[in-house]
């Protein structure tokens, strides 16, 4: 990703993406948007160098980031796959940490530490399921 670049952490808990995507993208603009405000909180206290806010991932706007991260649950990957695809730039990447998107070539895979799997997707979205 090109220096400054704007990345979401979609649902960003307790921040534990956010330092992990800081860790990978040191010289990145962080955001993180959280439904739960003690989580939104916390995150923020974690992580004072994001900019963190409260809100509902599903309506807020991912166009303009070069990349979306998040850590959802299986049934919500083809509503995020859809998501990014209306929305994102082309070139742009969604990443989901466990899960892939269903019926969706992802561009790479990668093994982070303790074994969990990556799935990166570059904007526009190509296979069956989009």
């Amino acid at each position: 990703l090109p220096v400054g670049a704007r990345i979401l952490d979609a649902g960003s808990g307790l921040g534990d993406g956010l330092k992990a995507l800081r860790h990978a993208y040191p010289a990145a603009q962080l955001e993180g948007i959280e439904q739960s405000w003690p989580l939104r909180l916390l995150c923020a206290l974690r992580c004072p160098w994001a900019r963190v806010r409260r809100g509902d991932m599903w309506a807020a706007p991912w166009g303009g980031f070069a990349l979306v991260y998040l850590f959802q649950r299986p049934e919500s990957m083809d509503r995020a796959a859809a998501k990014a695809q209306a929305e994102m730039a082309p070139g742009a990447w969604l990443v989901s940490l466990e899960f892939p998107v269903p019926g969706v070539l992802p561009s790479a895979q990668l093994r982070a530490p303790g074994g969990r799997v990556v799935w990166l997707y570059r904007m526009p979205l190509s296979g069956s399921g989009v």
